[in-house]
This record gives C-alpha cells, sequence and structure tokens, in this order.
C-alpha cells in the first residue's frame, strides 16, 4: 500500500480534484514522469487490437511507460506491446488485485506485475459494476502526460477517460477511423472536437513533455522479438496441445476445448500463454489463429 506521503506518489495523481487516499500495487512501480495512456474498446478490430500493439511496443521501446486499464481489446494489447517493447507498463484495474478482473486475463496481469505494476485504489474486491470502472478511468487519465484512443464508440470508457484527460489538461489523441465502422465512431467524434490525430508512435513522441524518456526521445519502429515457434520446450502440455492445433487454421476457444476435450479455462489460459509468447494472435472474429497465419 502507498499514499501520498510516499516519495514514489505518482505526481499527476495530484491533478485530481478527488485523488485516492491510497493505492494498493503489486510489482514494482516505475516513474510516470514520462507516461502515455493508451485505450479503447474490448470489441477492437484486429486491424485495431494490431495498431494499439505497435504503438504501445515503439513507445515502449523508447523508454516510455504505457498506462492502460487491464481490460480485454485494445487495453490488453497496448499491455501486450509495452511487455515487448521493455519498458515497465501500468495496468490500473478497476476491481481490485484479487481475483482481478476480466478473469481471461490472469496471465496477463502476472506477466505486468514481473515487469511493471498492476494498481488499484481499493483494499478489498469491490462489485464490477459501472460506476467501478468511471473511477478507475480517472486513474488512468492523471497518471499519464497524454493519451491515445485507439478504436472505441461513442459510449464507452474510453471515451470517458479522454473527456476526463481533457479536463486534466492532459494531451488527448484519436486514430481516426472508418465512418461505417461503429467501432471508432467515439475517435471521429473526438477528432472533430479538437483532438490530435496519432497516426504512428512518432505523433506522440514528438510531445516536449516526453523529450527526456528512456532512449532520450530517440526511437525506432520497434518488432516483436523473433521466436522459434517450433521451439515449444518452455510451454506446458495444455499450451502445446492448442498451439499445435491452431497450426492447422483459425479456431474459437470454444471449439478448441470440443476438439481437445479441455475445459474453457485451461484453454483461455493457454492461449493467453501463446499470444504472450508471440506464437499465436486472436482475430476480430473472436478466432484464434498460429502467428504468420
Amino acid at each position: 500500500m502507498v499514499t501520498p506521503a510516499d516519495p514514489d506518489w505518482p505526481a499527476g495523481l495530484t491533478d485530481l480534484p478527488d485523488p485516492p487516499a491510497q493505492l494498493l500495487v503489486r510489482g514494482t512501480r516505475p516513474s510516470f514522469r514520462s507516461a502515455v495512456a493508451i485505450v479503447g474498446t474490448r470489441y477492437a478490430s484486429e486491424d485495431g487490437l494490431a495498431f494499439a500493439r505497435k504503438l504501445a511496443r515503439t513507445l515502449s521501446a523508447a523508454g516510455i511507460v504505457v498506462v492502460s486499464g487491464g481490460a480485454a481489446g485494445i487495453d490488453s494489447a497496448a499491455h501486450l506491446g509495452a511487455l515487448d517493447g521493455g519498458t515497465p507498463t501500468g495496468a490500473v484495474l478497476a476491481t481490485g488485485l484479487i481475483d482481478a478482473y476480466p478473469k481471461q486475463n490472469t496471465k496477463l496481469f502476472a506477466a505486468v506485475a514481473r515487469n511493471g505494476v498492476l494498481m488499484c485504489e481499493h483494499d478489498r474486491k469491490p462489485q464490477a459494476r459501472g460506476w467501478i470502472f468511471l473511477r478507475r478511468n480517472r486513474l488512468i487519465a492523471a497518471l499519464a502526460q497524454a493519451l491515445v484512443v485507439v478504436q472505441a464508440p461513442v459510449r464507452s470508457g474510453a471515451l470517458a477517460t479522454a473527456r476526463l484527460a481533457i479536463g486534466l489538461k492532459r494531451r488527448v489523441f484519436a486514430v481516426p477511423s472508418a465512418p461505417w465502422d461503429p467501432r471508432g465512431t467515439g475517435c471521429l467524434q473526438l477528432l472533430r472536437r479538437g483532438a490530435e490525430i496519432c497516426s504512428s508512435a512518432a505523433d506522440i513522441l514528438s510531445l516536449p513533455t516526453l523529450e527526456h524518456a528512456g532512449h532520450g526521445g530517440r526511437f525506432t519502429e520497434a518488432h516483436s522479438p523473433v521466436k522459434d515457434a517450433n521451439d515449444l520446450h518452455n510451454l506446458g502440455p495444455s499450451a502445446r496441445h492448442v498451439w499445435r492445433h491452431l497450426r492447422r487454421g483459425a479456431c474459437h476457444p470454444d471449439g478448441i476445448s470440443t476438439a481437445l476435450d479441455m475445459k474453457a479455462g485451461e484453454v483461455q489460459e493457454a492461449l493467453l500463454t501463446l499470444v504472450l509468447c508471440g506464437l499465436c494472435r486472436q482475430r476480430a472474429d473472436g478466432n484464434y489463429v498460429a502467428s504468420g497465419s
């Protein structure tokens, strides 16, 4: 537990009219002096997920702390990209550090705790209700110097976070979206109202407040470390079985569970392990495919 009296208390939280009285943390707290929040819908497109992951990876490789909310979709892609990039990432959770929500991200949360920090202001687990997530969003907005909305509908928590960031005088960016895709209409609304365009990491790294990031503000378009897909000795039996099944073609978790006679939770855990290892990815239709497919 840390409080505002702690010397490492994130300075951005003092800008809030209702700052938290405490934070529960798991992991190693990075400095949030150069931090960017990346948020978006849980139901992102395949392109949206890929963009969020690449953006986070490049920012992280440049020494920027990527902050997000640990949710499915864009949040998860942002944390995965940050883990690829090497700079600690921060996940601000809504429902506590014990049995954190969503359950499917348990392995991701463990990876974040090993390479950054999980944070929550609750000392006990509240129910997963809408107002809890809105309260959490104010912390995401305050921790970062800039916020990027990758893909979000008009009515969404990501847009609520953007409004909070605007109120805190943070720089707000939005990724342009096709006007016929409802998953991105919130980004178009933000752009009409004066948000800055984010088309690549260069748009973010040009900010003066981020010039003194871990690598002096210099960056290259980072790439994930190449892994030998046949080198499976570090994977457990379940992950190996699932990966071999995915090599035959795209499949939904329910189909994998049926085909391999595995419990749904075991399949989800194996899939997240494979995603973290760069051996598979999730498509917009919910199916998973082996990397390179």
